[in-house]
């Protein structure tokens, strides 16, 4: 009996298995290598099969709190974002980390108690929609401090997202330090955005706003890594040197490794606690990305 065998095999043994020696032996299963074809794919992948794997996996081990929160933010797929469907909610990854975020918030402290938020760096809004959606009206008020072109997109996306309170909402552009020194609100906010800022402006925002507030919510990088332990090639000496720079946490670990992992944790939470009297009310890593982690603290 012949065994018939695919065109496709046909072509790998004529291609990648064609030479079995000692150099392929030692490079067949490095990124890139024959082995994509035997067992797993490619650790580099140009599709977005790892990333959706990755998200619906992280989805289905959500408690059923986590979806009643999720389809009560309304509209969450402004800009055609990838999404997965678990339990009927088209879930995307920007908002998946909203809901883990409130999710956090809820566990540690009263939201109920908050009226007022000012938030450093929003990015395109997502907290901002989420707070004012899932506490039920009871935010008075909610100030975004951003760069003016960001502040543009926030202020467009939010007016979409949550028509109902955007007038509680107060954007401030963060190049004008008069804008925002002084401010005051309840609770503090800063989601991956002290990462990217210089020190001093992070002490600054420390000194002028942060030091106003009640309470201080983060979550940043706990560390910097190697660009190569992604498989980021050629990057820019002078951009790394410049992103090795900016945040409180500047180290360079193994972010996938966990005795390093739980070293960082520990300077984190002690590196954003804005006064050494300043208490830490909860802190967590981040389920998705453990190299993030939030911290929650309150003045004394």
């Amino acid at each position: 009996m012949t065994v018939e065998t695919s065109k496709l095999w046909n072509s790998l043994c004529a291609d990648l298995f064609a030479s079995i020696d000692d150099d392929f032996l030692d490079r067949f299963r490095r990124p890139g290598g024959a082995n994509n074809r035997l067992a797993a794919w490619d650790p580099v992948d140009a599709t977005m099969r790892y990333f959706k794997f990755m998200l619906y996996t992280a989805a289905e081990r959500q408690p059923q709190r986590f979806f009643q929160l999720y389809r009560a933010l309304g509209n969450v797929d402004l800009g055609q974002p990838v999404a997965v469907t678990v339990r009927s909610c088209q879930i995307n990854i920007d908002y998946f980390f909203s809901v883990e975020e409130f999710i956090f918030l809820e566990s540690a402290l009263a939201l109920e108690s908050i009226r007022t938020i000012v938030e450093i760096g929003a990015g395109f809004g997502r907290t901002c929609h989420t707070l004012l959606a899932l506490t039920q009206g009871r935010l008075e008020e909610y100030t975004i401090v951003d760069l003016p072109q960001i502040l543009e997109l926030s202020r467009r996306a939010l007016c979409k997202l949550v028509p109902q309170h955007f007038h509680k909402i107060r954007f401030i552009n963060a190049t004008a330090d008069e804008a925002w020194q002084g401010l005051a609100a309840d609770m503090a906010i800063n989601i991956d955005s002290f990462q990217e800022m210089p020190p001093d402006t992070i002490d600054s925002y420390m000194k002028n706003v942060i030091s106003n507030c009640n309470l201080l919510y983060v979550k940043n990088p706990i560390a910097k890594y190697d660009p190569k332990s992604v498989g980021l090639e050629n990057v820019d000496g002078r951009t790394l040197q410049d992103v090795f720079s900016l945040g409180y946490c500047r180290d360079v670990i193994d972010i996938f490794n966990d005795v390093a992992l739980g070293r960082a944790r520990q300077a984190y939470v002690e590196a954003y606690r804005p006064q050494s009297n300043w208490e830490v009310v909860a802190d967590r890593s981040m389920e998705m990305f453990p190299y993030y982690h939030h911290a929650l603290y309150r003045r004394p």
